[in-house]
């Protein structure tokens, strides 16, 4: 009786260092999925911002062509311009190929593609009026406004959806990487217990098998041990390889979530508009782009632990923007005035959302430089 409770905890403990191996198996699975989905969402969120940019750029483009137009009645800026309308109607067939799972964003696509629609025909009656009735500027005054209006509507919802995009990108981020740290420390317990358990059913059947099985039988021999402790030795070592490649399948997940988290980088530092990431706290600056240091004319050293306090002019007016932005979560298009390091200064239009910076809330700003295209129109 005492040998046969011997063998049975033997196996019930051997049986759990199997079901801790599988199940950690299974996380690592889970987790595994969890970054392939994960890769996949980033991939199409980036080929979306990037195609809202190209849409916004071709809309630029063209409107440049048909004021080139406009003052030059050269007919290449005619043919351009229809070239680009044909390039951005493309750009939008290639969107739908990366649709929205979201009802009001892929509304929102819609939306943009009728506003960009609007905008192209305001410049085909532009032409259309400067061939009957030439170029007079009070003639052209009112499509000119209509114009306007398309385009800012066009700017705020890029803008808008940009915002969303890369929220929701930075949320998925936040738990890849916490699902990944799960996993890694369970298959590290998994791996230590596992262990522990095929080293104490090893030295268990080593030390007690021959008293145990000579009790029970003398028929058993020194030679059947032995095979009993082989077969034993060769089942631990294929479930150690099952545990190498779980192993293996996680490092790959690591190097995988830091080719995106290099691919978010690039496009970062590679963004047209300056990018600064802010404690809402101290309005101290974390982050920022290349684009964000050649504006203001402060290195990267020289910008980071920089508050954006010095180089606003308006410093309550930045903290009521800030707490807005704190409240709803993203403040969209509106204006103010800061200074270069040189302190001259510029009218600048912000785009803020709500994100998560090493793991703390931060304030993520896109500012445009709006002096010139101000100074222009006044």
């Amino acid at each position: 009786m005492k040998s046969l409770l011997n063998k049975e905890s033997i196996t019930i403990i051997f049986v759990l260092g199997i079901l801790v191996l599988v199940s950690s198996g299974v996380v690592v699975y889970m987790n595994f999925r969890d970054q392939e989905d994960y890769q996949d969402y980033s991939m199409i969120s980036y080929n979306r911002i990037t195609l809202l940019n190209n849409i916004y750029s071709g809309i630029s483009e063209a409107e440049s062509l048909r004021r080139n137009y406009f003052t030059s009645s050269e007919k290449q800026y005619l043919a351009g311009f229809k070239s680009t309308a044909a390039v951005i109607d493309s750009l939008f067939i290639r969107l739908k190929q990366y649709p929205y799972d979201d009802s009001d964003q892929q509304g929102a696509i819609d939306t943009l593609k009728s506003l960009v629609s609007a905008r192209i025909q305001i410049f085909k009656d532009g032409i259309e009026l400067q061939s009957s009735r030439g170029t007079n500027p009070k003639i052209h005054a009112g499509n000119t406004e209509k114009g306007r209006v398309v385009q800012s509507d066009i700017r705020n919802l890029i803008n808008r959806l940009k915002a969303e995009e890369l929220e929701t990108l930075d949320k998925k981020n936040e738990l890849a990487s916490k699902g990944y740290w799960f996993t890694f420390y369970t298959i590290i317990g998994a791996t230590i217990i596992g262990c522990l358990i095929f080293i104490f059913v090893f030295v268990s059947i080593k030390t007690n098998a021959s008293k145990i099985f000579d009790s029970e039988s003398g028929e058993i021999t020194k030679q059947e041990l032995e095979q009993i402790v082989r077969e034993r030795m060769v089942e631990i070592s294929q479930i150690n390889q099952k545990l190498y490649q779980k192993i293996d399948l996680l490092e790959k997940t690591e190097n995988a979530l830091k080719q995106s988290e290099q691919y978010y980088r690039m496009l970062f530092e590679q963004a047209h508009d300056a990018i600064i990431i802010f404690s809402p706290d101290d309005e101290k600056v974390l982050d920022v782009n290349q684009r964000a240091c050649e504006i203001y004319g402060f290195s990267k050293d020289e910008f980071i632990g920089l508050s954006l306090k010095t180089v606003s002019k308006n410093v309550p007016q930045g903290k009521e923007n800030i707490e807005k932005t704190l409240k709803t979560g993203y403040h969209n298009n509106f204006q103010t005035v800061h200074y270069r390091k040189d302190y001259t200064e510029m009218l600048i239009e912000v785009n803020a959302s709500v994100v998560s910076y090493m793991g703390k809330p931060a304030i993520l700003s896109l500012n445009r430089d709006i002096t010139d295209r101000v100074l222009k129109v006044i």
